[in-house]
């Protein structure tokens, strides 16, 4: 009866972990919710992703979303008026993908830091290391700007 109740709790707990949506803290709930309530669902943001490859100066990525969905990406290399297209739109993130990311980070257990903005809540910084013990698997995303389309 006792392993029956357990292998309960455990599916139950299986179950409810992947039907809810990834959340890992106040902040980023909090954070979250300002975004949802702000309603936007077309907009584009930059970023800046800090690297050993970029450390100083990292090009611009800018990311087009349209109804809740990646439909373009563009860089510009830092100290240049050029933007170069991105490919593979889909392996970029909405504002919501990125929510999703630092939640997922946080359940991990792994290392994470990020900020959000006071307004619209979108992560401003955000900083994750999957690994203390290896280098290069750093994540260090800034934002430059959300506007709305």
């Amino acid at each position: 009866m006792l392993i029956r109740a357990t292998l309960h709790a455990a599916v139950l707990a299986v179950a409810l972990h992947f039907a809810l949506p990834a959340s890992a803290d106040a902040n980023l709930d909090a954070a979250r919710a300002r975004w949802k309530s702000a309603a936007i669902a077309s907009y584009e943001y930059g970023y800046n992703k800090y690297c050993d490859c970029h450390r100083e100066s990292p090009p611009v990525t800018t990311v087009t979303v349209r109804s809740g969905t990646v439909t373009g990406v563009r860089h510009r290399p830092s100290g240049s008026t050029t933007e170069v297209p991105g490919r593979n739109p889909e392996y970029y993130w909405t504002v919501d993908g990125l929510f999703d990311l630092i939640a997922s980070a946080q359940e991990r257990g792994v290392q994470v830091r990020a900020t959000y903005d006071a307004d619209l809540g979108f992560p401003r910084e955000i900083y994750i290391d999957y690994d203390t013990n290896l280098i290069g698997d750093e994540l260090d995303l800034r934002m430059t700007a959300v506007t709305r389309l």
